[in-house]
């Protein structure tokens, strides 16, 4: 079994022996100085159609990522300019921005119920164009 598998054999299991929490993950990127910003700096995701206890994995903080901090919230705020509805995958458990449909050739094996989805709620971003086509790109829909 190669990494990738195992990995998503951990996220899966993960997934799935995780408490009940709260339903949403709300994402604040930063920057240091000099460095551009990220196109999306506050966003705030959801997962639709699974288990409530998908999003407790997904929302950790990695701590070799200093430039985001991820808080759970049991809902994600008003206020948002815009959003993005895609495919619940199993990549998208591991990064929320890895989100559109199933091909026959998954890479991770899924447990992901069909006709789930990934909701994205977009605060403050660089680049709102640049947002929307990121979305729709991988898949997803975006409304306002």
């Amino acid at each position: 079994m190669n990494r990738l598998s195992r990995l998503a054999l951990l996220v899966v299991a993960s997934t799935l022996s995780l408490p009940a929490a709260a339903k949403s993950c709300y994402v604040t990127e930063r920057t240091s100085p000099g460095v551009p910003p990220p196109v999306n700096q506050e966003v705030c995701f959801e997962h639709l159609g699974t288990q409530e206890d998908s999003i407790d994995w997904a929302c950790r903080d990695d701590k070799a990522v200093r430039s985001s901090r991820r808080d759970m919230r049991d809902s994600c705020p008003p206020g948002a300019f815009g959003r993005c509805t895609a495919t619940l995958t199993p990549e998208s458990l591991i990064s929320e921005r890895a989100t559109g449909t199933r091909t026959g050739e998954n890479t991770f094996p899924s447990q992901v119920p069909e006709g789930a989805q990934i909701v994205t709620h977009y605060y403050k971003v660089s680049d709102r164009g640049q947002a929307r086509t990121d979305c729709e790109q991988a898949g997803g829909q975006w409304s306002q």
